[in-house]
């Protein structure tokens, strides 16, 4: 374990970052990335670099080095680098590249990284469920940093950790938690009753964060014990989300009835953004934010993704306006 200083992941909203690409040349585009970072630690939203939306399979290796490094110096010029912590994607095939990936991540000062199951050979070994849970902890019991589950079904051969594996994964000491793009809210649940348990703590040096891959149900899942969200739109409106958040869980922990119905409301807006981006598809998170947040925040992506259409971006510019009238007033 590295002697530098990390931020401890707590409960709360994070932005996986989208990399910014100049139009044309496929280049990272390092200031709008420096613009984006800033934005969204300022609205209070942790940082996830090199994850689904960062594109982080088709970044090289050095790339998402200098991401992470950018993202710690754009906090830092904002006084927040003691607040706001970093995520690092670790996307590799097999557990000796995640360990690489999560070595690297560690001496650029990236505080934790994120793991998803190898996808390539899903066939092989998808159905084994002491093989899934393996890869997990072998990479765990080798990384330099704290580790969260990515559980993303579609993106890794139909590999879906249920409630028992994950259960089971919180237990290990370097595993701090999970992600689940699988919209399972009875899962997510089932998970954070475990893991906040006083005898799951006392046990547990790190809290374990159970946190949904997305801010459309982000109040149903505080609802049911759960502890933030890692979501896209958290790069659009931030200080929505992080609003969300707050209320909700003030609201939940007061019994403050108004309050709860602030936070219903605000999850009302939030949800109806949302359904026009899953409309569009999640890439159109990147040509939203040039649409609404800044024209220079690069819109390319690498081949052979594909920008949305003329249409999409019809859609995303009327179609967001109602949250982005709040996230200004916020």
């Amino acid at each position: 374990m590295l002697a530098q200083q990390r931020i401890r992941l707590q409960p709360g909203v994070y932005a996986p970052v989208p990399t910014p690409f100049k139009d044309g040349t496929e280049e990272i585009d390092i200031a709008a990335f420096d613009s984006t970072v800033s934005r969204i630690g300022k609205a209070g939203a942790g940082i996830l670099v090199g994850g689904t939306l960062g594109e982080g399979p088709m970044l090289a290796c050095d790339e998402r080095v200098a991401l992470i490094r950018r993202a710690k110096a754009s906090l830092r010029d904002a006084g927040l680098q003691d607040k706001i912590p970093v995520i690092a994607g670790a996307v590799g095939a097999s557990v000796r590249e995640c360990i690489a990936q999560a070595e690297d991540a560690a001496s650029a000062g990236a505080d934790a990284v994120i793991v998803v199951a190898s996808a390539y050979f899903a066939f092989v070994y998808g159905k084994d469920k002491a093989a899934v849970a393996s890869f997990f902890t072998s990479v765990a019991d080798e990384s330099p940093l704290p580790v969260l589950i990515y559980n993303i079904p579609f993106a890794a051969g139909g590999i879906d950790l249920n409630a028992q594996i994950l259960m089971k994964l919180s237990e290990h000491q370097n595993i701090v938690g999970v992600k689940l793009t699988c919209c399972n809210i009875a899962k997510g649940h089932r998970v954070a009753l475990h893991v906040n348990t006083p005898e799951y703590r006392a046990r547990h040096p790190l809290p374990f964060l159970v946190l949904p891959g997305s801010t459309d149900y982000l109040l149903p899942a505080l609802v049911g014990r759960q502890h933030g969200c890692i979501g896209g739109p958290a790069n659009l409106y931030p200080k929505t989300c992080v609003k969300l958040y707050e209320t909700g869980v003030e609201a939940l922990e007061t019994g403050n009835f108004e309050m709860l119905r602030e936070a219903q409301k605000l999850q009302d807006l939030v949800t109806e953004a949302d359904s026009v981006i899953n409309k569009v598809g999640f890439l159109g998170i990147k040509t939203a934010m040039r649409i609404h947040v800044d024209k220079a925040i690069g819109g390319g992506f690498r081949k052979p993704l594909v920008a949305p259409g003329p249409s999409a971006e019809e859609e995303l510019r009327a179609g967001l306006q109602r949250v982005f009238d709040v996230e200004v007033s916020l």
